[in-house]
């Protein structure tokens, strides 16, 4: 889009979301700008006045009921422009974003004061932004001894922020340009040495749970003569280019997203002229363009990169309208594929509207829209989906097959800080999880269907091999998670050292196969020195995957057992209420819990039980001891009755 037509649709659609505030108010509003927000090929002057609009009605409107989460970037050069776009991007993904900037090149000062800010107003995340000025390194060894200030400023950064509750983003050093050095000597005793032994070392020593930032690969990948802008700097000191800039903020913004949620769990492909060249109802299963063609090629590298992306736990969906025989002909058929169904978890061919398909594969897999990435060559069902389902994240495809990987990539949706054994194994779940629905079909009552699952469960002490896991099932569970505290590794290991402190995982297991490290209680005694009868819950969650299934009274019986065995009398858990959590608003109430007064103002409710006396809970999941562990690698759902019965 040219600047010449942009800023007229600019200036009419912002005037339409003023209107609405003016009429409806604040939600009202943002609503609607998440809507325009949502459009493919918004420039980078649009993105910007989003942003400053958005930001101008959420410092305004503080009754706004809609989650926040404060983000601070503190950089060593300008970035104004950059917290208009971050907070523009966030919201475009549902994220609200309240955006604070410290002071030009004052890191650490910065770091120190919000060390010693009240805990309830510190950022939930701190965005570190270099810039080197200057480049005078003319040998190696100046560049290592150059990288090495570098790096230790940050890592003093970095400890004064450890005192925080402030999950990191740290962005990458990069030049504009190759240096005095020239393009041959700069690898060695030039800028680029420099700059490379800076990230190395920065990357080495990044904090445990941080988000890094490739700034060299974000650039590369756009072109450092379109991403930075040498008068900009000059003017401004801030040395990104306006689609530098959006483009940096996006990927702050998924950063935040990344330590928050995690990635999206699910990308959900149409089928015709996406997965493959033609239309399979017309040629046939076997000729459909996948082979030496050049589209054929590239039909085929995009499906290469979707399997890869599903070895790493994405799931793969898909929603075709299309006859099912037809849809399905060339994955049985044609030696050409790459995928195969054995990679679909969930597979939709139909006539019906496309936000149908995707509302019956969010059902089967028992995940909410907005964990959804759908992939569809036809604009038509993209700007459906945009509108039926503004919570499922859609993929601008552009026309030419060869650029569908980079469009893929670009959005950033699947971006997270560490790929665990549970997200390797998430997909053999989801592939599993018809054939539990078929189970559920043939049983005659819930309670016959459970015990048909044949649950085996395994509650542990957390370790320092769960760490990762715990830390990534605090940041991104929201349905069934009762406070939605988002601890690092190092608050989990702070709680965990607290004595008589309780702090457990469960892994679970059925049938049909291995739901992995699937849920995580911390809990520390009322009193500060150890020395009380009440334990309270600081947090209890569990994936969504095994909502419904009991496994909440399995917990809540090992809860109780490691309470007593500690010498406690009474639990105290805690419900804050969040925009997704309701489905846990009564699972206290439902556990035999009663409530304690409600304090003035506040939107948290708090329960009790009394376990001095005897208290057991019904489950269907069946104990097993450590020892037993191997139990719990049931048989793949392949390897059983295609038919299973109760």
């Amino acid at each position: 889009m040219s600047h010449s037509m942009a800023m007229p649709t600019l200036r009419r659609e912002l005037a339409a979301v003023r209107a609405e505030l003016a009429t409806y108010g604040a939600s009202t509003a943002l609503g609607a700008l998440r809507t325009y927000m949502q459009r493919e090929g918004l420039s980078p002057e649009e993105i910007d006045a989003a942003g400053r609009l958005l930001r101008r009605i959420v410092a305004e409107h503080p009754e706004l009921s809609l989650q926040r989460w404060r983000v601070r970037l503190v950089g060593q050069c300008t970035t104004s422009w950059l917290a208009n776009a971050v907070a523009a991007l966030a919201w475009c993904d549902g994220l609200l974003l309240e955006v604070s900037e410290a002071g030009f090149d004052v890191a650490m000062q910065d770091a120190i004061e919000l060390a010693q800010t009240d805990p309830q107003a510190q950022p939930h995340f701190v965005c570190l932004v270099p810039w080197l000025r200057s480049f005078d390194c003319t040998n190696a060894e100046a560049a290592q001894a150059r990288a090495d200030f570098e790096a230790s400023y940050w890592r003093g950064v970095w400890e004064q922020l450890g005192a925080t509750r402030a999950r990191l983003i740290q962005v990458g050093y990069d030049s504009t340009n190759v240096g005095p050095a020239g393009f041959h000597l700069s690898g060695t005793c030039g800028t680029s040495a420099l700059i490379g032994r800076l990230n190395e070392a920065l990357r080495r020593d990044l904090p445990a749970g941080a988000y890094f930032v490739d700034l060299p690969l974000v650039a590369g990948e756009m072109g450092r003569r379109a991403f930075y802008d040498a008068r900009r700097f000059v003017w401004t000191k801030q040395p990104f280019s306006e689609a530098g800039c959006s483009t940096l903020a996006a990927h702050i913004a998924a950063g935040t997203r990344a330590l928050l949620t995690g990635p999206k769990k699910v990308l959900v492909l149409d089928l015709d002229n996406t997965v493959w060249g033609g239309v399979v109802g017309e040629t046939g299963p076997l000729d459909v363009d996948l082979g030496e063609t050049p589209a054929g090629e590239s039909f085929r590298n995009f499906q290469h990169y979707v399997k890869s992306l599903a070895a790493r736990g994405v799931v793969l969906a898909v929603a075709s309208k299309n006859d099912p025989a037809d849809a399905r002909g060339p994955f049985e058929s044609n030696p050409g594929m790459v995928l195969r169904l054995a990679d679909i978890a969930a597979f939709e061919a139909s006539w019906s509207p496309k936000a149908e398909s995707l509302e019956r594969i969010a059902r089967t897999l028992g995940l909410g829209l907005d964990s959804f990435v759908f992939f569809d060559d036809n604009p038509a069902e993209r700007e459906h989906i945009r509108q039926a389902l503004p919570q499922v994240a859609v993929v601008p495809v552009p026309a030419e097959p060869a650029d569908y990987v980079r469009a893929l990539e670009a959005g950033l949706w699947f971006e997270t800080v560490r790929i665990t054994d549970e997200d390797q194994q998430r997909v053999k779940h989801y592939q599993a999880e018809p054939q539990r629905q078929l189970l559920r079909d043939q049983t005659k009552s819930l309670e016959d269907y459970l015990a048909s699952l044949e649950m085996a469960g395994l509650a542990g002490d957390v370790t320092g091999a769960d760490l990762a896991r715990v830390v990534q099932l605090l940041g991104k569970t929201n349905q069934f998670n009762l406070t939605t505290r988002r601890h690092t590794a190092e608050e989990v290991c702070r709680l965990l050292a607290v004595s008589r402190s309780i702090g457990f995982t469960l892994r679970l297991a059925d049938r049909f196969g291995d739901y992995g490290l699937i849920a995580v209680v911390l809990a520390t005694p009322q009193a500060s020195s150890g020395d009380s009868d009440v334990l309270v819950i600081d947090s209890w969650l569990m994936s969504c995957r095994v909502i419904g299934r009991t496994v909440e009274h399995f917990i809540m019986d090992e809860l109780v057992r490691r309470a007593r065995d500690q010498g406690f009398q009474q639990l105290v858990g805690t419900y804050a209420p969040t925009g997704k959590n309701s489905l846990v608003e009564e699972l206290y109430p439902s556990l035999g819990f009663r409530p304690l007064p409600v304090v003035a103002g506040a939107a948290e409710r708090r329960y009790v039980l009394d376990i001095d006396r005897p208290v057991a809970f019904s489950t269907q999941v069946r104990s097993i001891a450590s020892n037993e562990v191997e139990m719990i690698r049931i048989a793949p759902s392949h390897e059983r009755s295609e038919n299973p019965s109760p």
